[in-house]
């Protein structure tokens, strides 16, 4: 009779499948939620570029209008669906918080969402203020428009840039040597 030792189980083979469920389902709901916020922040983005705001006359309502919706959108889809997106990315940080924040790439995309998301906040907040103010002179509103711009495209650059982090995952000079295994 010949008998064969037999490997010890792996971690993942050993895991419940309500565990691993648990995970894929937050993945699932991060990726859909960050995919609607990068689309809402990109369709707010084209639609107050394309306005062209400077072109509309200062007395005309469209000019109160397109504040509107852009600020109803930015307050009705797009932030919500980005605190959803950082809870949702904190809740899986939190499953494994040892071995993720070994990784360099996590780091990086820590520091630039803190930077990101404050700043991108902030710059938009004070341009749309200076746009709603009646009191403001038409250089006042036109120099906050191109801002609001700028503002707007320099978010979406970034978001996209934090998306295509968390996606590839690069080593940054990390070798996978460094990561201590799960015990």
């Amino acid at each position: 009779m010949i008998t064969s030792a037999t490997t010890p189980p792996t971690r993942a083979a050993t895991a419940t499948p309500a565990r691993r469920s648990l995970r894929s389902w937050l993945i699932v709901a991060k990726v859909i939620a960050v995919a609607l916020y990068v689309g809402g922040l990109a369709a707010v983005t084209f639609i107050w570029v394309g306005s062209n705001y400077n072109a509309i006359p200062p007395g005309d309502p469209r000019r109160q209008w397109l504040l509107a919706l852009v600020g109803r959108i930015m307050v009705f889809f797009v932030v919500p669906l980005l605190i959803v997106a950082m809870v949702l990315g904190v809740s899986l940080l939190l499953r494994h918080p040892r071995e993720f924040l070994q990784m360099r790439w996590l780091h990086v995309k820590l520091v630039l969402l803190l930077l990101l998301v404050p700043a991108g906040h902030f710059w938009c907040r004070a341009q749309s203020l200076k746009l709603r103010d009646a009191a403001a002179t038409v250089e006042t509103q036109a120099a906050a428009a191109r801002a609001l711009s700028y503002g707007l495209v320099g978010t979406l650059l970034g978001s996209l840039a934090v998306v295509v982090l968390g996606r590839r995952k690069p080593r940054f000079g990390q070798s996978p040597l460094q990561l201590s295994p799960r015990s």
